[in-house]
């Protein structure tokens, strides 16, 4: 039977992306990290996935809110959605991350007073592409300073 599951998604240093990290400052490295197991049919079948990797912040109160300007206009933006799309699976257990040289590029484009400050939480999920299977992740918490 075939089957996916991600079992962890977390924040991490990319030179180390095997060790969940919790804190960041604006100038430190960083990575969001998703494990996948993989039924090794996936990879015999050729078969590839859609990855989506999310920051988030979960405070939605007016003083806090993140948000991006685009021309006239500014959107509310909860969250920070990363695609890594027609990735072909090649092992049945494996690390996709995505990384920034330093936190603060991870969220240039975010307005708002805490978007270099506060308690986040990033997650992932993954969609096998001309299948019924995906899988996601629960939430993995960081805090951040500038």
């Amino acid at each position: 039977m075939s089957f996916v599951q991600i079992p962890t998604a977390y924040a991490a240093d990319p030179s180390n992306v095997w060790a969940p990290k919790a804190f960041f400052d604006g100038s430190d490295p960083f990575a969001i990290v998703m494990r996948v197991q993989a039924s090794s049919d996936l990879v015999r079948a050729g078969l590839s996935y859609d990855a989506v990797f999310q920051m988030a912040n979960p405070r939605q109160d007016e003083r806090y809110r993140w948000w991006i300007a685009l021309g006239d206009h500014a959107y509310e933006q909860p969250t920070k959605d990363i695609h890594s799309d027609n990735q072909r699976f090649q092992y049945d257990n494996f690390a996709h991350w995505i990384s920034w040289d330093k936190y603060s590029d991870a969220v240039r484009e975010i307005r708002g007073l805490e978007r270099n400050k506060g308690l986040f939480f990033v997650r992932a999920q993954i969609d096998v592409i001309g299948t019924n299977l995906f899988a996601h992740s629960g939430d993995f918490w960081y805090k951040a300073v500038p």
